[in-house]
């Protein structure tokens, strides 16, 4: 069976998600920060914006589950973690592991889906393992593409992003309930929950702008997202839940339903994240693709 190669960046995710909503046209020596109630924030985007220093950052532990619903129905789990480094105005740079399940899946496609580590720094990213393992040159362990987003790519991924202060003041804008939410990272939180349409997140959010890789249709843009922010007394994030439903029908024959569970500790962890060396990186042109395959990897598992 033909070999199947392709990225984990913006282009693989618009290849799953954009058809159904597109109109047509490692870390190293983590010191979290000491949250006390005298620097507490009484503004959850004011204390978001407080973290943007530089080599500092916050630790990522993300379970996702990518749920296709139609008469066979198949699920998708992925475990994402790492570290993600602010400078003055967000995140910019990010280092992460991608390690996905596919329950019943062909021996081939399992292999396809193999660990991944994603590093990126100055809109560059740099990839080892995953779809791209086996064609790689020889003595070349990471691919590079520019031009992605931060962490972006990953149709698993969290499709609120609490780390961007826009899309954290427009979701709680549309906070609906508040109650206690437990204790997360050592911290008691209060759930904030509401419900927030794609259009809306496109508007404001980089991530789903890339996730997307184009404006939703008027249908798609009225689809509801399903949301909790777990806010420690510091106002800091915890913990992001997110729950949204899309139809490919017509591309798959079925839904997609996303789910997504963030856990974010150790703010304020130390953190210079590095380009990989240059002799270790290839790009999309040195790479050993055999016949060639446009099929998105994603597609194919819902298909099969």
């Amino acid at each position: 069976m033909r070999r199947m190669i392709a990225t984990l960046t913006g282009a693989t995710a618009a290849a799953l998600i954009a058809p159904a909503l597109v109109a047509a046209a490692a870390p190293a020596n983590a010191q979290p920060a000491q949250a006390s109630v005298q620097t507490a924030q009484a503004d959850p985007v004011s204390a978001l914006k407080s973290q943007f220093k530089l080599h500092r950052g916050v630790k990522l532990a993300e379970n996702a589950k990518i749920i296709g619903e139609g008469e066979n129905q198949r699920s998708i789990f992925n475990r994402r973690g790492g570290v993600l480094e602010f400078g003055r105005s967000g995140v910019v740079a990010s280092d992460v592991t991608d390690k996905f399940t596919l329950p019943g899946a062909d021996k081939e496609l399992k292999n396809l889906f193999g660990p991944s580590r994603t590093i990126t720094v100055k809109d560059t990213t740099y990839t080892s393992g995953g779809f791209y393992a086996d064609s790689m040159p020889e003595g070349k362990k990471w691919l590079r593409a520019k031009g992605g987003a931060v962490v972006v790519g990953n149709p698993a991924q969290q499709i609120l992003n609490p780390l961007e202060p826009a899309t954290l003041k427009a979701a709680l804008a549309h906070t609906a309930t508040r109650r206690p939410g437990g204790t997360w990272d050592g911290a008691r939180t209060v759930v904030h929950s509401g419900t927030i349409t794609l259009g809306e997140l496109y508007k404001v959010s980089p991530t789903v702008r890339a996730l997307l890789g184009g404006k939703p249709s008027a249908a798609s843009a009225t689809l509801p997202v399903s949301w909790k922010l777990y806010l420690g007394p510091d106002q800091l994030v915890r913990r992001a839940v997110s729950s949204w439903t899309q139809s490919l029908r017509g591309l798959t024959s079925l839904d997609m339903t996303y789910l997504n569970d963030s856990r974010y500790s150790g703010w304020g962890t130390r953190s210079a994240i590095k380009a990989p060396p240059a002799s270790q990186v290839a790009d999309f042109d040195d790479l050993d693709l055999g016949e060639e395959q446009t099929e998105d990897p994603f597609v194919r598992v819902f298909k099969d």
